[in-house]
């Protein structure tokens, strides 16, 4: 396709970079290309002419993208979009031993300018390098300023602005795990409040992270300080009310914000937390006298963050947030923080209706976060789906699937159907099973590292096998690495699902064969099955390190190294005890001689060289 772009120089470097993703060629011919910037989101085509309506610069690159995909079938075209959203933002947290390379957070942006974001976080809670600080970051593939510069520079061509994400309070155990940071610890996860050390601190973070952005935006964190107050901040001051010490130590960061002329941000939950017994968000009884109201501080904007637990309390919580007289941001989840896939179907539900609260309440700032947990196993792009579903739900709350198809398609060059079948890792969603919790359905993660021996999920498996699922969802991946751009997913997907399909084959009759003393169908078991599942360890720990390595600097791959060698060696050390019982060497397996009693999915059990568990879920 020829586009003959008469635009401003302002526009034209995205859309020189953009020329080889969306597929057209800039040329002297073809379709002749105008934009026109006003409160009109959309566009036009008509007799070889295209103009670009858009209220944002980002929003020029998403017509662009539109145009694109119409032109491809169309002679004439006339959309006009919602315009409901002022900002749609995304928050790409690079701070679970996964951090993306400057490339990829590049490769990135140009899919978020295509579906029209404006705004993205990074999430730094140590990666960023500190002067003075060497243990802050250190063996975490930190970003240098330099580095976070040239993403901002990036950005700003797009029309994208880039806001620094930060921890000012809590989640700064990486960095208080090290002797440096004695001074301002007060327990493993909180810094130590009433420290002059811990203030000198936490402005030299934020006066680093802000220098290297043109935005005047920053997010503060202050989320999930569970523990404030009850480590070393007790042995100096005794007890003091939570409440009391987050208030003053948001005056302190105030102030430093105020300094440097900065916005600040906040996630709102502990104004919320504080107000009862239970430490609960989501609770419509929770109500937040005037005396609070009054100390949250008049140039904070508030993140009311919900991924859909619980779903149905957008409504209350908004309107809760917007009786504090305060700017309100709304932040779902991509739901990418649980195993190898992100599951796109709690993803999409909880959108559906935490957008429509937005609509309801006037909440006009909508932000998707990508957590990434537990090391990481999440690749970036395979977020794409939830991205550009989010994006279409802010642009049109009206869209239907179809539209959202061809949208997702256009955008990213991707196949829909195997990225939604991505989601088929956590459970078998064709089913339309009822499920008794929202943790119950993600299985995945669960039993991809649970141990083949001691199978703390075995007894979910023998009541609702899941190896057949798996092996018929390792066959829709089969072959496609070289379908599209993104079939080194594809080939990930192929090698999670085709080891899926093993372990659980073995899970689901190992003890029953051994309790039944069935020595034929453990002999099959040792012999056959457990090799077979070694070489799929092998095989799928090799393409998750391409994978990695595609996307993401190399500090922190290590984790995943010990927990793919650490299942190789216990297939090892079951065919070997195993072996033992079938050769007459042992007279029994203690691990199968344990009955096997119910787990749930949530809190499961894994492999790590680190401890990180359950954070940001």
């Amino acid at each position: 396709m020829k586009l003959n772009f008469k635009v401003g120089a302002s526009l034209m470097t995205g859309v020189e970079r953009l020329a080889a993703t969306l597929g057209y060629e800039i040329s002297d011919g073809g379709i002749t290309v105008t934009a026109a910037q006003g409160d009109r989101i959309g566009v036009s085509l008509k007799d070889g002419a295209a103009v670009i309506y858009y209220r944002d610069k980002a929003q020029f690159f998403r017509g662009l993208g539109i145009l694109t995909e119409k032109a491809k079938s169309a002679d004439s075209v006339h959309i006009t979009e919602d315009g409901f959203f002022t900002t749609l933002s995304t928050m790409v947290d690079a701070s679970r031993c996964a951090v993306p390379t400057v490339g990829s957070v590049k490769k990135l942006l140009d899919y978020l300018a295509i579906m029209g974001y404006n705004m993205m976080m990074l999430y730094t809670e140590d990666v960023l390098e500190l002067e003075g600080r060497p243990y802050f970051g250190y063996m975490r593939g930190r970003y240098s300023v330099a580095e976070l510069r040239e993403i901002d520079d990036y950005a700003y061509e797009y029309g994208i602005e880039v806001i620094p994400c930060l921890e000012c309070y809590g989640h700064m155990e990486k960095y208080l795990n090290w002797g440096e940071a004695a001074k301002i610890k007060d327990t493993d996860k909180v810094m130590l409040a009433r420290e002059e050390e811990t203030f000198k601190f936490v402005e030299q973070l934020i006066a680093t992270a802000s220098s290297a952005f043109r935005s005047k935006r920053i997010h503060l964190g202050m989320d999930e300080a569970w523990d404030m107050g009850r480590g070393k901040f007790l042995d100096k001051h005794g007890y003091v009310p939570p409440f009391e010490i987050f208030n003053e130590y948001m005056e302190r960061l105030i102030a430093i914000t105020d300094k440097y002329g900065l916005k600040p941000m906040i996630w709102s939950d502990m104004y919320f937390r504080v107000q009862n017994d239970s430490n609960a968000y989501y609770r419509e009884d929770i109500i937040i006298p005037e005396s609070t109201k009054k100390l949250i501080p008049k140039n904070l904007d508030l993140v009311f963050w919900h991924y859909g637990e619980g779903p149905g309390c957008d409504d209350f919580m908004l309107k809760k947030h917007n009786d504090l007289g305060r700017k309100v941001i709304y932040a779902g989840g991509s739901w990418s923080w649980i195993g190898h896939f992100p599951e796109h179907n709690y993803t999409v539900e909880s959108c559906d209706f935490s957008l429509n609260a937005c609509r309801n309440n006037n909440v006009r700032e909508a932000m998707l976060t990508l957590w990434f947990n537990d090391n990481a196993e999440c690749d970036l792009f395979a977020n794409l789906y939830p991205l550009s579903y989010f994006a279409e739900r802010c642009y049109d709350a009206d869209a239907t699937d179809e539209k959202f198809k061809a949208r997702f398609e256009a955008c990213t060059g991707g196949n829909y159907d195997l990225f939604y079948k991505m989601s088929y890792y956590h459970d078998d969603f064709r089913k339309n099973k009822a499920y008794s919790s929202f943790h119950s359905r993600f299985a995945g993660k669960a039993l991809f590292w649970q141990d083949v021996l001691s199978g703390l999920y075995d007894s979910r498996l023998f009541s609702d096998p899941m190896s057949e699922h798996y092996a018929d969802c390792a066959e829709a991946f089969r072959g496609k690495a070289e379908l599209d751009r993104w079939g080194y997913l594809y080939e990930y997907a192929y090698r999670v699902f085709d080891y899926l399909a093993e372990k659980c084959y073995i899970a689901e009759r190992l003890v029953p064969s051994y309790k039944a003393k069935d020595k034929n169908a453990l002999a099959s078991l040792c012999r056959e099955r457990l090799p077979a599942l070694k070489e799929k360890t092998v095989a799928v720990h090799k393409t998750h390190k391409a994978v990695w390595y595609n996307t993401n600097k190399s500090l922190g791959w290590q984790n995943m190294d010990v927990r793919y060698g650490g299942v190789a060696c216990r297939c090892d050390t079951a065919m070997e005890l195993i072996g033992d019982y079938l050769d007459g060497r042992a007279d029994r397996v203690e691990e199968l001689d344990e009955p096997r009693l119910y787990k749930s999915y949530r809190g499961f059990i894994h492999y790590s060289g680190i401890a990180t568990v359950n954070l940001k879920t």
